[in-house]
């Protein structure tokens, strides 16, 4: 059985960017650049993406697109009241401030890259023939949220 194509292109992008091909931070071209370059769909080019970020090899900004990871070990998963507590007995005020920011950052980065990942999930669910009123449902948005996104379904 032949290779699903969203795999054989997160393959090809893997291996330029652990040859070095592709350089750490390098920006990758958009999803609908990478789609016609393979001649596959923007859902392809998504999973492929995805896999490629399982992999830590890149990460995604939000409205700014994929770039190459810096090849550094990415830290583990901690829970955040943990890293907290820990910047919490700092006694030193402005260590403590310059950990309280760094943490800020680290998880605003995290942030932007889980609200990628929902907003490409609403998006193939859409692109899969759910209607926006459906979506938001099986998500729990209130009333509101889903009559304006049920007047984008009709009108946009």
């Amino acid at each position: 059985m032949a290779e699903p194509a969203h795999a054989t292109v997160a393959a090809e992008y893997a291996r330029q960017i652990r040859a070095g091909v592709l350089a750490a931070g390098a920006r990758l071209p958009s999803q609908a650049e990478l789609a016609a370059r393979h001649g596959v769909s923007r859902v392809v080019v998504r999973r492929a993406l995805e896999l490629l970020r399982e992999q830590h090899l890149v990460h995604t900004v939000a409205r700014r697109g994929t770039f190459v990871g810096d090849g550094s070990a990415r830290r583990a998963a901690e829970p955040v009241d943990d890293d907290v507590d820990e910047i919490r007995a700092v006694a030193h005020p402005i260590r403590r401030a310059q950990l309280a920011a760094s943490l800020i950052t680290h998880y605003q980065l995290r942030i932007a890259e889980l609200s990628g990942i929902r907003q490409t999930a609403i998006e193939d669910a859409h692109d899969q023939g759910m209607s926006l009123t459906d979506i938001g449902a099986r998500l729990g948005l209130t009333d509101g949220l889903r009559d304006r996104m049920s007047r984008a379904d009709r009108f946009g």
